[in-house]
């Protein structure tokens, strides 16, 4: 065998490996991109066109949608809950075991022929607020797309900065995102930004985001001058496809390919991890962020990998309070994870996920070098919408070798 045949016949044996089911797989049309507003919601979920003739259409996974006689007016409403059993040991302190509902929202989409909307989202469960400040408004945007290069989005909204992130949590692999992601991602947070799902009219082939945001987080009252500046590129080189929803559900035949760079800078942070988790007393930073992000997928096959890099200006701020010496740290750190999932028929998938955290010279010493292993077992009764994953995860704490096991069942109906 010459070396021009050799990378021909793996790909040959690779493909002759596979089930014969997915390989019957046809070409699934590529998205459709119509002048106006993006083909999905703030959220990530996509959003049908306006069927003709009835006034109110209903379906399990669209909600309800309420349509004017000339429709040129949408109001779509949508709910999901994500009820979730967890097993968490971690050393040798005792097993907690605990049932929680992860997510519980509400979701409202308005649209207006088809160059403005209005996106609003609540989130009505404890973990989709933050302990300091109870505030169920998730999402609330207008968004103008008369401009298929320039569309405009006003409001809370996710940053748009990483891949995962991005991707809406009812569109996941597993029962979360991944801890590199808890640590260095940038939360949502009130802004504008521009963006463009089919930049030039190339159908879908390249797209932006240029944003100027509040870099506190989500709908707090500034008391600094700081804000967040954020742009990001993004490429699907083989042709448009869904890169903000995990598993290759449809076994399509077509290789699909999504890369995606980012960039972000936080000035005068009051937050320990940019735009989320605890404020500081007196201490603010600037930060940079930094990401790059790849999707892949065919016949089944999905796959998923993400950097994601943070610094702070400086490590920590020193100041007298009540008389005693007191040091808040910034968090500097990068990480990576990698996943992959096959979908074995047309319901149920394995996957499996590999990252580590690292910390990124003087920072705050509670932020630890660490590890996780884990794998998922899913089956999709509908797709996303109504579905039931079973993972598990080992993560060890590198340093003192403190290690945490976790396994979680959850399930997912999505209206």
């Amino acid at each position: 065998m010459n070396r021009r045949s050799f990378p021909l016949a793996v790909v040959v044996a690779l493909a002759s490996a596979l089930p014969n089911e997915a390989l019957a797989q046809t070409v699934v049309p590529a998205p459709e991109f119509r002048p106006g507003l993006p083909s999905s919601d703030p959220n990530g979920d996509p959003v049908a066109p306006l069927p003709p003739g009835d006034r109110i259409d209903a379906g399990f996974g669209q909600g309800v949608a309420f349509h004017s006689e000339e429709n040129d007016l949408r109001l779509q409403l949508r709910g999901r809950i994500q009820p979730r059993f967890a097993s968490v040991i971690t050393g040798a302190e005792p097993t907690i075991n605990e049932f929680v509902i992860r997510r519980a929202r509400l979701m409202f989409l308005g649209r207006f022929k088809e160059s403005w909307e209005l996106y609003l989202q609540l989130g009505f469960s404890d973990q989709d607020n933050e302990p300091d400040n109870y505030n169920p408004l998730r999402d609330a945007t207008i968004t103008y797309g008369g401009v298929r290069d320039a569309m405009v989005r006003f409001g809370q909204m996710k940053v748009p900065f990483d891949r995962q992130r991005t991707t809406s949590s009812s569109a996941l692999q597993f029962a979360d995102r991944s801890l590199v992601m808890s640590e260095l991602t940038l939360d949502r947070d009130v802004g504008v930004q521009m963006l463009s799902e089919d930049l030039g009219g190339l159908g879908g082939l390249l797209g932006y985001n240029l944003g100027v945001f509040g870099g506190d987080g989500r709908n707090r009252r500034a008391n600094n001058p700081g804000l967040m500046v954020v742009g990001r590129v993004w490429t699907s080189p083989f042709g448009p496809f869904d890169p903000y929803v995990e598993a290759d559900i449809k076994r399509d035949s077509r290789f699909r390919l999504a890369l995606g760079v980012a960039g972000a800078k936080n000035f005068e942070s009051v937050r320990e991890r940019s735009t989320s988790s605890g404020t500081y007393d007196f201490a603010s930073f600037d930060f940079t962020h930094l990401t790059a992000d790849l999707t892949m997928k065919w016949r089944g096959f999905s796959c998923l990998s993400e950097m994601l890099y943070r610094k702070a200006d400086q490590p920590s701020q020193t100041a007298v309070v009540s008389g005693a010496s007191v040091t808040e740290y910034s968090r500097s750190g990068w990480g990576f994870f990698v996943q992959a999932g096959y979908m074995w028929t047309a319901h149920f998938e394995t996957a499996a996920r590999y990252g580590e955290l690292f910390p990124l010279g003087q920072t705050d010493p509670t932020l630890q070098r660490q590890r996780e292993l884990g794998g998922a077992v899913s089956y999709y009764l509908d797709g996303h919408n109504l579905k039931l994953t079973v993972d598990y995860f080992y993560m060890p704490v590198l340093p003192d070798g403190l290690t945490t096991q976790q396994l979680r069942v959850q399930s997912q109906l999505y209206f």
